[in-house]
């Protein structure tokens, strides 16, 4: 029993040695390749070193959070070097990395986007995961996002819209484009980003919704579910707008809808007026259209804009039928749309004709004085088409003029104007 007690002890004792012998060289290993992955990074060759790192990261059975950034940081820019051929495989390399970093902890959030990014750029990205990534990264700094990112982001949500299997999954996706388009279309406003950010994600958004329908089916939900905060609550607003706009979907009642909520947050905002003006026209919902315009020309502060405003007063009035009160807006404007102004004055009169004059004589000689506005119009560069030519058949004929003493001079008391019928 003594000897069996002594040989039992003497085999503990080497194999604790030998264990002990192999840990030691172990960790001198792992230490060496550290080394060897620094002395690399001194002359900036980041394949090399990126290789030392990740044997090291074997040898020393893992690292710890300073080791592992160092390791991240290298094969990043080892990635960057690379030639195009083996990008992806860096790639792969790198995602790996980021994955065994996030089990043990050690990961930094702030490499979400760059992460997101690698996984697009890999052997078999793996979308969602890139998804929930830019979703967080751009959650996580907000306005502070690249451009760029906003754009890869998107892209990759076209991506899993184009590549759905079922028809469930691009339902689903198609949700996602709208959701996103709207809500990335806040963000490039209210981060003042270009306007080639803006267009990307519009011309991904056009691929995959062309139908005014699928919108307007999502507007339902997204209005409910507005932000709290105003100037995030009025850029998602905005957003929503400008893509009901370029569709061509302003006949719907939720445009409108979206419009007086951006009018109810900007109450004092001459834009606002103005969007709200053009929906109700669109909708030839004049008489509002009118009010609305008339609250906007008080906040106008700029003569140009002013003008403008009237012109659409005008326009809106003689489309209601108003015709005399469109002819009195009309002949106001005295600035760059004087010429434009002239042929609503000049149409608003042929159609009053009827309503102007105690006789059919002076009836006809309103189309005198409509011809004579049109005329002006067209000497300032303003085309006419057929109008002039139609109004002068309606002129009294030479045996009316007679008729009615020959007169050199007839009173048109709708317009305060006299016109001589001997045309």
């Amino acid at each position: 029993m003594k000897l069996e007690k002594i040989f039992f002890l003497t085999l503990l004792t080497l194999t604790s040695f030998f264990t002990y012998s192999q840990d030691e060289d172990a960790e001198r290993e792992c230490k060496r390749m550290r080394f060897l992955a620094g002395e690399e990074l001194k002359i900036k060759n980041y394949s090399l070193a990126a290789s030392y790192y990740l044997k090291g990261e074997v040898l020393c059975g893992g690292y710890d959070a300073k080791n592992y950034a160092r390791l991240i940081g290298t094969l990043r820019n080892a990635t960057n070097q690379a030639k195009k051929a083996d990008k992806k495989a860096y790639n792969d390399t790198l995602i790996a990395a980021w994955d065994r970093v996030e089990n043990v902890g050690f990961y930094n959030i702030n490499d979400d986007f760059v992460r997101a990014l690698a996984i697009l750029q890999s052997t078999k990205p793996n979308r969602i995961k890139a998804d929930d990534l830019f979703t967080r990264g751009i959650k996580n700094i907000g306005k502070k996002t690249k451009e760029s990112y906003i754009s890869y982001f998107y892209y990759n949500t076209l991506s899993m819209y184009s590549e759905s299997a079922t028809p469930e999954a691009k339902e689903k996706f198609k949700d996602k484009m709208i959701r996103d388009y709207f809500e990335l279309s806040a963000l490039i406003r209210s981060a003042n980003m270009s306007d080639k950010t803006q267009k990307t994600i519009t011309s991904y958004f056009n691929t995959a919704i062309k139908d005014c329908d699928d919108i307007v089916l999502y507007l339902q939900d997204f209005i409910k579910s507005l932000p709290e905060e105003a100037e995030t609550k009025k850029n998602s607003i905005y957003s929503a707008i400008s893509l009901l706009e370029n569709k061509e979907c302003t006949y719907t009642k939720e445009y409108l809808d979206l419009i007086n909520l951006y009018v109810e947050i900007n109450p004092n905002s001459l834009d606002a007026q103005i969007m709200k003006s053009n929906a109700l026209l669109a909708q030839k919902k004049y008489s509002l259209a009118i009010s609305t315009l008339n609250t906007a020309k008080k906040l106008a502060q700029n003569d140009s804009i002013i003008e403008t405003i009237s012109y659409k007063i005008a326009s809106a009035k003689y489309n209601s039928g108003s015709y005399s009160s469109a002819y009195n807006t009309a002949m106001s404007i005295k600035g760059k749309l004087k010429s434009k102004a002239l042929i609503i004055a000049g149409n608003s009169v042929g159609k009053n004709a009827n309503n102007c004059g105690s006789s059919t004589f002076e009836r006809k000689c309103n189309y005198i004085y409509a011809v004579q506005l049109l005329l002006k119009a067209q000497s300032l560069g303003e085309s006419t088409g057929s109008t002039i030519s139609s109004f002068k058949k309606r002129y009294p004929t030479d045996s009316e003029i007679f008729d009615n003493g020959s007169p050199s001079s007839i009173n048109l008391s709708c317009y305060g104007i006299s016109i001589n019928p001997k045309q």
